[in-house]
């Protein structure tokens, strides 16, 4: 039986393979831009492995430019501290020539010259901005870091012990070029010169110190807790046994209950309880503070004595700020007892100018890979505190908070010691200042190199990636040309002929419309 086709139904038909084929003419044409997918429905597998590329090239461009910021900042740093460093073993090095007792007055003060204009520089160098932002300020970059007083402040004088004596007195083999162990000097109004170890409270006169203490060591007394301190001391400066008793005595049981825990602000009381805590009777107190607090135990209490704050946390924060500029209680003195008398000591200080620092201690991160964040090794900053370290006014004994300029207004006291000519302290302490400064320095420098490396390779790693994920990308939605090529002329024949065959075969009214 014979099938009669009507002319509209043939009409459709030919439209639709019309349109099938203009619709993949159109299709390889969008393809000329390099991409052979444009939407899911051009290859939904390689669409979808195609967009996870294409996040991981962008997350990849963002580790890139953060690495590229880091390395930026990082270099200029380096730059800036090896120009300080050098600056400073210049210092050094000039502390070693004024240290000559053979030097004449004038010499001594043509020296002190030339080491304020290397301090000049140095200053200059710590406010180093890159565009609007200070390299050294932490993360309050937008601030002046340094500024240096107008005139003279009373900053406290301190002796730096050198390795024999850190080690009998400290009891550490520390390296003594770069950590600075001190004591502070005091002086009484005989002129007689002591030394106060802030980390034990006893007074030592220059003379143990400096020579007598020697003959402990010979004796086979290795460190001062190997003898009672208390036989070779000149004084003792901590709180006084009955004091501690008195103090703790007085205090009500929440007060103490907070010393134990760990929230007390009570510098006195956390004083009283270290005093007992060394006592013979310790036992008894403890016990009897026990007695009188719910749910402490003895144990908890000598915990709490072993955390509490040593005899500096008190002392220096009390008399002196985190430069080391003393306040007016510490001009007037302290009470103690030396040979069974009751004296009044001072702090000896010296009159400086004192840099402050503006800056914080935060450190400004710029993450270079995914996964967990490093909090050290994206670290890309250096901070004041890194720089200049820390010394007896800001140190983890003093109860200050680092201070940030400490070797900065160390080497001050040097350049003044030298303008006063006073060669024997500059071959005593003010050559140790000068080392541990240009130590600290290289320390920074260092620690800043090995990460400018870390950032560098994560760099050199970071393009490889890409160069990775744009090869991958391509290979997925790349364009063969050539193929390309040849499709769009089939296509385009293939078109051509059928508007040629509809205009022939169609009615004529119909082909005129087409």
């Amino acid at each position: 039986m014979a099938v009669r086709m009507s002319s509209i139904h043939f009409l459709y038909n030919y439209k639709n393979a019309l349109n099938r084929t203009y619709s993949k003419q159109q299709r390889l044409f969008e393809q000329a831009d390099g991409s052979k997918i444009h939407r899911g429905s051009d290859d939904p597998v390689s669409y979808a492995n195609l967009m996870r590329y294409e996040f991981t090239q962008n997350e990849n461009d963002t580790y890139t430019a953060n690495v590229n910021t880091a390395v930026s900042w990082m270099r200029n740093s380096d730059s800036v501290i090896t120009n300080m460093a050098d600056n400073v073993a210049t210092l050094s090095t000039k502390a070693n020539q004024a240290a000559n007792t053979y030097l004449s007055e004038s010499d001594a003060k043509s020296i002190a010259k030339e080491m304020n204009s290397t301090i000049e520089e140095v200053m200059s160098n710590c406010n180093y901005q890159l565009g609007d932002r200070f390299l050294f300020a932490g993360q309050k970059d937008t601030t002046q870091p340094f500024t240096i007083s107008s005139g003279s402040l009373a900053r406290g004088l301190a002796k730096n012990l050198d390795a024999k004596q850190a080690e009998f007195f400290k009891g550490t083999r520390g390296n003594v070029n770069t950590e600075l162990y001190q004591m502070l000097t005091l002086e009484s109004t005989d002129g007689e010169t002591y030394y106060l170890d802030t980390q034990s409270g006893f007074i030592y006169s220059k003379d143990f110190v400096d020579e007598d203490y020697k003959d402990l060591i010979a004796e086979g007394n290795n460190y001062i807790t190997d003898v009672d301190a208390s036989q070779y001391a000149a004084g003792d400066a901590r709180m006084s046994e009955e004091d501690a008793v008195s103090t703790i005595e007085s205090a009500d049981a929440d007060a103490i209950a907070a010393v134990i825990d760990g929230t007390s602000t009570d510098n006195d009381l956390k004083r009283a309880l270290k005093r007992i805590g060394e006592s013979s009777d310790s036992d008894t107190y403890i016990a009897t503070i026990a007695a009188n607090i719910d749910d402490v135990t003895e144990d908890d209490i000598t915990s709490a004595i072993n955390e509490c704050a040593d005899f500096a946390s008190v002392m220096v924060s009390n008399y002196f700020d985190n430069r080391g500029v003393i306040n007016d209680t510490g001009l007037s003195g302290i009470e103690v007892t030396l040979n069974d008398e009751t004296v009044t000591l001072s702090f000896k200080t010296i009159a400086q100018r004192v840099v402050t620092y503006s800056g914080d201690d935060n450190h400004i991160s710029m993450v270079k890979l995914n996964g967990a964040t490093d909090t050290r090794s994206d670290i890309v900053n250096v901070t004041g505190q890194d720089l200049f370290g820390c010394d007896i006014f800001d140190n983890e004994w003093s109860g200050n908070e680092k201070s940030g300029t400490a070797m900065l207004n160390n080497m001050i006291t040097v350049y003044n010691k030298t303008d006063a000519c006073d060669a024997a302290w500059l071959s005593s302490d003010g050559i140790t200042l000068a080392d541990v400064a240009h130590s600290t320095l290289n320390i920074a420098q260092t620690t800043l190199g090995a990460r400018l490396q870390l950032y560098n390779n994560v760099s050199d790693m970071l393009d490889n990636q890409s160069a990775i994920i744009t090869g991958d990308i391509t290979e997925l939605s790349g364009t063969d040309v050539a193929e390309l090529a040849t499709q769009l002329m089939e296509l385009t024949t293939v078109y051509n002929l059928a508007l040629s065959l509809g205009g022939r075969v169609l009615p004529q009214s119909l082909a005129d419309y087409l």
